[in-house]
């Protein structure tokens, strides 16, 4: 049996939620530098910019977790042929009248 796949995450997804949050962190400091907004705002955008990032990285984990282990399984579902095939089941067999060399 295969090892299971080890989840992945898209670098990209960092990248963007790296400058999204840089971008807001940077006009947040910039307006209360400018005294635009109180100190008490400044900390709550901080907070909020903390929170969305750890709930972006657990979904994200979450994710790549179920990706990994649905790497494991057949994409389409069941096989066509095969004795894991919908028809096994039944008895039938497509494959059956095909000799051992590949002709009918």
């Amino acid at each position: 049996m295969a090892p299971p796949a080890q989840p992945t995450i898209n670098p990209r997804h960092f990248l963007v939620m790296a400058t999204v949050s840089g971008l807001l962190l940077a006009t947040t400091v910039l307006l209360w530098v400018f005294d635009v907004v109180p100190f008490e705002v400044f900390i709550a955008v901080v907070a909020a910019l903390m929170v969305g990032q750890a709930v972006t990285v657990t979904l994200l984990l979450k994710g790549a977790r179920e990706r990994a282990s649905r790497a494991g399984r057949n994409p389409g579902g069941a096989s066509t042929l095969g004795p894991d095939s919908p028809g096994a089941r039944y008895g039938y067999d497509p494959m059956g009248d095909i000799g051992r060399d590949g002709r009918r």
